[in-house]
């Protein structure tokens, strides 16, 4: 299984868009003047735009980048695939050489250490005049707005959804997936009871991301975030924060009841997801990307997904994970990029995300159709609009880095069943990590 947002673990992009900063701030507001005065910016460019996407998400690129060269005599895409945890790295040596390409596919929880230090075209106009704007994923239009302004688009969406197993909940008399925290932990204790090795839930107790990705969205489908305010003022939401005190309970029981498989304990995301596919856990809080997996080993009566819950009920979340669209403020060939952009967000390309492993970032293009023929990313695109992301600088900082604050909070709270000190240490830990990071 590729390595997707969840996995990184390089706290590269602010260190990297800081450095670079100091090399494109003179030149950045020139070239998006040039860029931006077009008149017919993004229609009927020219040239070449040279595209540097991520390995980690090539599935779409790859297929669509060969689709649009064999469609447009006049312009054409030049792809350069960057290696996991080196795309941010990578931009900002490009940009501090004065040699940036035209358009990036840029890990979206990146993107505002990019936008803060003006290394981005501001694309505000072309954004506002999309028809279907209001359907464009929330998350990643969040973290590509800085100041009110707009410097990318969502690209692909990445989703975490809570997987269960209609078989196993059925042997237990539950009627469906859980909605609030208390039915989590209940369905969890009722499908353990049947026993022969049956386990209530499972989740990557050894990756930090992995977590991030999965137990954040419940937060947030309840109400509440970790990170608040804007960058520069951030504040550590954690010690007075109910939902996160409730789902970290829910946890701590779990593991203490023994309701989740003892390898959990180890499971660093490599194998993630492996032990639900063997048909003897009821739920786990993962990635959509599962799916393939499932479809191959697993009889369709044995998995199941739906929105990952909030503490009292709702509509659920999700991660809102993926790339961004950005085009560099130094780019040669900004309208030919914003021509690629609107090609890779129409309804014919959005359609074909699910066949080439991702979720399309276009909420409108949910039709009876598309949930007959993808009834589980239909599921995950139904949430979309519901869903979310932490919008910081230090996000990697926070959460995905080894030994970071949250995983030290979350190992303190559900392994050591110390979930006041987690929270009090948590709360302190956060707000240092966002004071460094100048957040």
């Amino acid at each position: 299984m590729r390595a997707r947002q969840w996995k990184s673990l390089a706290a590269t992009a602010a260190s990297a868009a800081l450095v670079a900063g100091s090399a494109f701030a003179a030149g950045s507001a020139s070239a998006s003047a040039r860029s931006t005065g077009h008149s017919a910016f993004g229609v009927n460019a020219t040239g070449t735009v040279t595209l540097w996407a991520r390995s980690a998400t090539d599935g779409v690129t790859n297929a669509l980048v060969k689709k649009f060269n064999a469609t447009h005599a006049n312009l054409k895409i030049q792809l350069h695939l960057t290696q996991p945890n080196e795309a941010a790295s990578q931009l900002a040596t490009a940009i501090r050489a004065g040699d940036a390409p035209d358009l990036v596919g840029l890990n979206d929880i990146n993107v505002p250490a990019f936008s803060k230090v003006g290394a981005l075209m501001n694309i505000t106009k072309y954004v506002n005049a999309l028809p279907y704007k209001k359907s464009l994923s929330p998350g990643h239009m969040r973290l590509a707005q800085f100041n009110g302004k707009d410097f990318g688009v969502p690209y692909l969406a990445d989703l975490s959804v809570l997987w269960y197993n209609p078989k196993l909940f059925k042997e237990a008399g539950i009627a469906g997936p859980p909605k609030t925290f208390a039915a989590m932990l209940s369905d969890a204790k009722k499908i353990h009871a049947l026993g022969h090795g049956n386990y209530g839930l499972s989740f990557a107790g050894d990756c930090q991301g992995c977590l991030g990705f999965t137990m954040l969205p419940s937060i947030w489908a309840s109400g509440q975030h970790l990170i608040t305010g804007p960058l520069g003022k951030q504040k550590a939401n954690v010690i007075h924060n109910a939902p996160l005190k409730a789902l970290l309970n829910v946890y701590a029981q779990i593991w203490k009841d023994k309701l989740a498989p003892h390898a959990d304990l180890a499971q660093s995301g490599t194998t993630w997801g492996d032990d639900f596919a063997k048909g003897n856990v009821g739920m786990l809080p993962g990635d959509y990307g599962f799916v393939t997996k499932y479809l191959g080993h697993m009889p369709k009566n044995e998995f199941a997904d739906a929105p990952l819950p909030g503490m009292n009920g709702g509509p659920g979340s999700t991660f809102d994970g993926g790339d961004d669209f950005v085009i560099p403020a130094g780019a040669k060939n900004a309208s030919g990029a914003w021509e690629v952009v609107k090609w890779f967000l129409a309804t014919a390309q959005q359609k074909q995300y699910p066949a080439l492993g991702d979720t399309p970032v276009r909420s409108d293009v949910l039709s009876p159709t598309f949930l007959k023929q993808y009834p589980y990313d239909a599921v995950a695109l139904r949430t979309l609009k519901h869903g979310s992301v932490e919008y910081t600088l230090a996000y990697n900082q926070v959460f995905n880095a080894p030994g970071s604050p949250w995983m030290k909070m979350f190992s303190e709270a559900v392994y050591n069943h110390n979930l006041s000190g987690a929270l009090s240490s948590g709360q302190a830990s956060i707000q240092s990590t966002l004071d460094s990071a100048g957040s």
